[in-house]
């Protein structure tokens, strides 16, 4: 099964039947999900300090250390 993002402008004639078209295909079991609404750049970083995927370092050589690191140049 693949899972494809489509970004359709429904103004157009072409969206709106392309958009018809796709909800003729729920009817036949294929399920469509609406777009979840995107996050600010404020509210990702907010949910990434949340799920703990932050770094925190004392000054920028200990990030370009743990960066050089990381990538393998040490």
């Amino acid at each position: 099964m693949s899972s494809y993002i489509l970004e359709v402008n429904e103004r157009k004639v072409s969206g709106k039947h392309l958009i018809t078209y796709l909800n003729s295909l729920s009817s036949l079991g294929v399920y469509l999900k609406p777009q979840t609404k995107k996050m600010s750049g404020l509210d990702e970083a907010i949910e990434d300090i949340k799920m703990g995927r932050v770094t925190r370092h004392e000054n920028f050589e200990e990030y370009q250390k743990a960066v050089y690191q990381e990538l393998g140049y040490v």
